[in-house]
């Protein structure tokens, strides 16, 4: 999910329909201020968001004509909209405006507005349901079908968990014994154990071990973050995923609680750049056990993952 994507010529616009969006139940807050000042670090500028101008809609649409661009725009202003906690229907309708202004089909609309009218439960199929599609994009296998005997306490494989016992033979420092750590210091089953989590989301756990953060609550909406930075496909998805399971309290995956008040607006924004600037996607047919005997920082060093402490 790429992020520093607008020139200079457009990135005023964007900024102040963002403000715009913010303003819409008639506050502007400090974590909204620093979300956009932070949007436009990231593309090289400094702006002091309270002295941006309002944006005439279809002044924007005049000058942002990309689809991409303007699909990334709205998708934004979603993420913004979600600052400050549970949204109204106020920011729902000016999100919605913002989207039918730049002629934007994007499904995040449906779960903000389900979202904001207190329809949770909506909310979390569409959720999950884009999820599976994303898994599935990938050739992977019906999701919930590979799942369920997770969710059920089964899923036994024993030649599947032996390829993972392995990695304890590695050397400390490779991606592979890192991998194997992260499982057994956190107590988490690995993969063909018994309530181990299936293959297909292996990516999660590579992008902790790569990124660094940990498995809090406030790491995993970090690592939601990096995640959406490095995939290449609907990364979107991850990065909404982890706002409403750790900061709005919507409890998406059963696998882990609802959190409210998790959205640390700088941490965020560097953990998808993080991300974005990643050279690998995880998610898409990642040979994980051809990387697993090399060592993490030199792969860290060959992906360009940058510090922790990175903007």
């Amino acid at each position: 999910m790429d992020i520093a994507i607008f020139p200079a010529q457009e990135l005023a616009l964007v900024l102040g329909a963002l403000r715009d969006v913010a303003f819409s139940n008639d506050r502007f807050t400090e974590a909204e201020a620093q979300m956009i000042e932070g949007l436009a670090e990231l593309h090289g500028h400094r702006v002091r968001a309270d002295e941006l101008h309002f944006v005439r809609l279809d002044d924007l649409a005049r000058a942002v004509v990309d689809p991409h661009r303007r699909k990334r725009v709205v998708q934004l202003a979603i993420i913004l909209s979600l600052v400050e906690g549970q949204p109204d229907e106020r920011a729902a309708k000016a999100v919605s405006r913002l989207a039918r202004a730049l002629d934007v089909d994007e499904e995040g609309l449906r779960v903000l507005d389900r979202v904001a009218h207190g329809r949770a439960m909506l909310a979390r199929v569409d959720m999950v349901r884009r999820v599976q599609r994303f898994a599935q994009q990938g050739g992977a296998p019906n999701f919930l079908k590979v799942a369920l005997p997770t969710l059920l306490g089964f899923g036994q494989d024993e030649r599947l968990a032996a390829r993972y016992y392995a990695l304890a033979e590695l050397p400390t420092g490779t991606l592979g014994r890192g991998l194997y750590e992260h499982y057994r210091q956190n107590d988490f089953a690995l993969p063909g154990e018994k309530g181990g989590l299936p293959e297909l989301m292996l990516f999660h756990d590579v992008g902790h071990v790569v990124s660094g953060y940990g498995v809090d609550p406030q790491g995993e909406i970090q690592q939601a973050a990096f995640q959406a930075g490095f995939a290449r496909t609907d990364g979107f998805v991850f990065l909404l995923f982890g706002i409403l399971q750790f900061h709005i309290g919507l409890r998406i995956t059963p696998i882990a609680k609802g959190q409210q008040g998790l959205f640390d607006v700088p941490k965020v924004l560097r953990a998808l750049n993080r991300g974005a600037a990643c050279k690998m996607d995880f998610a898409d047919h990642f040979d994980f056990f051809g990387h697993a005997p090399e060592r993490l920082d030199l792969l860290r060093a060959r992906w360009g993952v940058l510090s922790s402490e990175a903007r």
